[in-house]
């Protein structure tokens, strides 16, 4: 069962760590996107999209992993 344990909180850290970095480079993007619209307004909203976009998955992800881990202290493991 300690095992199990271990290998999930590696996946879930990797998993996390990959979130992270994802949604950085689109937070960059977006950034970007809107800093060289050069006054067009569709290119803006682009941008504005793809910074909320970005930060609405890294909400998730970072949801997905306090329940993951409230699953895991359920179930006896280490959270």
């Amino acid at each position: 069962m300690e095992q199990i344990n271990s290998l999930f909180e590696n996946l879930l850290n990797i998993g996390l760590g990959v979130a992270v970095a994802v949604a950085a480079f689109f937070v960059m993007w977006g950034a970007f996107l809107y800093m060289s619209a050069a006054g067009s307004p569709r290119q803006m909203e682009q941008g504005k999209t793809a910074i909320v976009n970005a930060l609405a998955g890294l909400a998730i992800v970072l949801l997905a992993r306090v329940i993951a881990g409230m699953v895991q202290s359920a179930m006896g493991g280490t959270a």
